[in-house]
């Protein structure tokens, strides 16, 4: 029955493609290429899909990785830089105009001289710009940009949704879903782990909506008016796939972009708008003295189904202190969980940690105050730049919507610099593209 239902599936999915196409006609071949980065990163790498470990690639303890998986990256770092310099990207400019997200990569390279693991560390970083900024350029430098993002994101859509589906259903070769500790079922779909599966119905479910918005018929009473049905079954695929990964942060992350996207009237100004984004920033300072606001964390941690401790987190926070790290500098670049450090940590909590499970502390870890106040430069002036620019088109609202999905994301889980679905997607908004010409104007 499984192999049955799996050909029908795929057969549903190359009809979905269809279907993309005829709405999305102006992308050139080339667009495949961050379309299967957008697919690896937000499932398995290729190792992974083929049987082999179903540990992503670059993880704490995974040092050597596996060369196909190097291949892969290796192959679409180079062949998106190709690309995007064929069609004129003049990388001089394109660096002068993201100095804060330059600087952010600059100073991670250096960070590598004091890693435990030099080479490692040197390599992670060089390969994070790569499989972003590069692949990046390529969609940026479409005929129509805006266009090429949102088919970017509806393509991965189509394929990963229907496979995650019959994934859960079947558990096909071990796929879909796992035990925990306790024997109940963990439903990761297409993904290794629940939270990675929720964040990418988070992002693909985000960009599914902006897409129609930008699709439907002018002059459309309602927000959901004109939407085709393999649209809708898509939607409705991304809300039951999200219940079942019983991912809370990624739910919260949802609901709070779709609101930034379809707020109106006074809601949507920018001084409401600037006040959303300070306080967003004030959010992670909050998040490290939580025992300090149990009273404000509590009734809203409660009603996602987390403790005060965000489920064991605030654990794994108080054991990262001077001693296992350099508080100006950090540890290097993504080295850190496999070294002396991310060892003292596992053995004073008797397990093993992949990560902080927080994206500032990670950066934290990674390079200290001085990486952790250039993450914060870059989210400051990306801000800064898309409330400056919020009423020229629909866009600049995406933009501003994930930016802040992103800083909140990031309170609970760590993507900032890792290569990760929600990490591609931020650097993809933020990245200021001289050669974009923005020709959709659309109204809100």
């Amino acid at each position: 029955m499984a192999p049955l239902a799996l050909f029908l599936c795929l057969v549903f999915i190359a009809w979905l493609q269809v279907r993309d196409f005829k709405r999305h006609k102006s992308v050139s071949v080339a667009l495949w290429m961050p379309t299967f980065m957008a697919l690896i990163l937000a499932s398995r790498t290729p190792s992974g899909w083929l049987g082999g470990s179903t540990v992503r690639t670059g993880l704490p303890n995974d040092a050597a990785g596996n060369l196909l998986d190097q291949g892969f990256f290796l192959l679409m770092i180079v062949g998106s830089w190709i690309i995007a310099s064929s069609r004129g990207v003049k990388w001089n400019k394109l660096f002068a105009a993201n100095t804060a997200i330059m600087l952010f990569y600059f100073y991670f390279v250096i960070s590598s001289l004091w890693s435990d693991y030099p080479g490692d560390s040197l390599i992670r970083v060089l390969k994070d710009f790569g499989t972003t900024v590069f692949v990046i350029s390529v969609i940026l430098s479409e005929k129509d940009p805006l266009e090429a993002v949102r088919t970017v994101y509806t393509r991965c859509a189509c394929v990963l949704f229907p496979l995650s589906v019959f994934f859960m259903k079947y558990n096909y070769h071990g796929l879909g879903w796992n035990y925990g500790k306790n024997g109940t079922p963990i439903f990761t779909g297409v993904t290794v782990q629940k939270n990675s599966f929720g964040e990418m119905i988070l992002v693909f479910s985000f960009f599914l909506v902006w897409d129609h918005l930008e699709t439907r018929p002018a002059g459309a009473k309602w927000p959901w008016s004109g939407m085709g049905w393999d649209r809708f079954v898509l939607l409705l695929m991304g809300s039951w796939l999200l219940h079942l990964s019983q991912s809370a942060t990624s739910l919260v992350g949802l609901v709070i972009g779709l609101a930034l996207i379809f707020r109106s009237g006074w809601l949507a100004s920018r001084m409401i708008t600037r006040m959303i984004f300070v306080a967003a920033l004030s959010l992670p300072l909050l998040l490290f003295f939580t025992q300090h606001f149990t009273s404000i964390f509590t009734p809203i941690l409660e009603a996602l189904g987390r403790d005060v401790t965000f489920t064991g987190r605030t654990d794994i926070w108080k054991n990262i202190t001077s001693t296992t790290v350099n508080p100006l500098v950090g540890a290097g670049f993504w080295t850190f969980w496999g070294g002396k450090g991310g060892q003292a940590i596992n053995e004073a909590m008797q397990t093993v940690i992949p990560n902080a499970h927080s994206g500032y502390l990670d950066i934290y870890i990674d390079g200290g105050i001085i990486g952790l106040t250039l993450l914060f430069s870059v989210l400051f002036t990306s801000g800064r730049r898309i409330i400056a620019n919020f009423d020229v088109n629909r866009y600049q609202r995406v933009r501003f919507a994930f930016l802040i999905v992103a800083i909140v994301v990031n309170l609970t889980e760590t993507n900032f610099a890792r290569p990760s679905l929600i990490w591609f997607a931020t650097l993809l908004v933020l990245l200021e593209f001289p050669f974009l010409k923005a020709n959709e104007t659309s109204s809100y």
